[in-house]
């Protein structure tokens, strides 16, 4: 764990043949549109927690709440939902991918959300909408034919398996164009087994 104070929040990361989905249709969205700041497929994650800055002391205390969590829950099939955009199409700002994963999703997620609040968190007050940010909307007029395309996409995927969660450390200043650098900070493996 760093020992500085850092910008933090807990994923899924994207299992591989969605991200490869998700870099081919980019791909052909950045060329339909620069007003969008499309993400980087590699960089693509579903995020559990927001946790903000967070101080090592409080990243230590959630350690064991988070290796807990995904120990209980085990791998998750994850399976895409359709598109949406926040805070709706008329006007967007996000453009993401829905994604669905059975019941062991949100018991992880109220895991998680346990573990962060008694590790000193404020608590989180928005119900999470699981999904993956495909871009976000700089000029809503330059970005209609992209957003559009957007919201017809069906990527032709089946269920995926997602077998960690992740602790990210997130570096604002990912590169010209790219957005936030996001650094693994501790993996917890989703065995489906309790800890002793």
């Amino acid at each position: 764990m760093p020992a500085e104070a850092v910008r933090a929040f807990v994923a899924l990361p994207c299992p591989p043949g969605l991200c490869q989905a998700i870099a081919a249709a980019v791909a052909v969205w950045r060329e339909m549109s620069a007003a969008v700041r499309w993400t980087v497929p590699d960089r693509t994650h579903l995020t559990l927690r927001f946790l903000g800055q967070a101080e090592a002391d409080r990243l230590a205390r959630l350690d064991p709440a988070l290796r807990r969590a995904a120990a209980e829950v085990g791998p998750l099939e994850l399976e895409t939902s359709g598109t949406g955009a926040f805070p709706g199409w008329e006007r967007p700002r996000v453009l993401w991918l829905g994604v669905t994963a059975g019941p062991a999703l949100p018991r992880l997620v109220e895991a998680v959300e346990t573990g962060a609040r008694s590790a000193g968190f404020e608590p989180e007050e928005r119900e999470l909408t699981p999904h993956l940010t495909l871009g976000r909307v700089r000029d809503a007029r330059g970005a209609r034919r992209a957003t559009q395309a957007v919201r017809g996409w069906k990527p032709e995927t089946g269920r995926e398996t997602v077998t960690e969660m992740i602790l990210y450390r997130s570096d604002l200043d990912g590169g010209p164009g790219r957005g936030p650098l996001h650094t693994a900070l501790a993996r917890y493996p989703l065995t489906g087994e309790r800890p002793s």
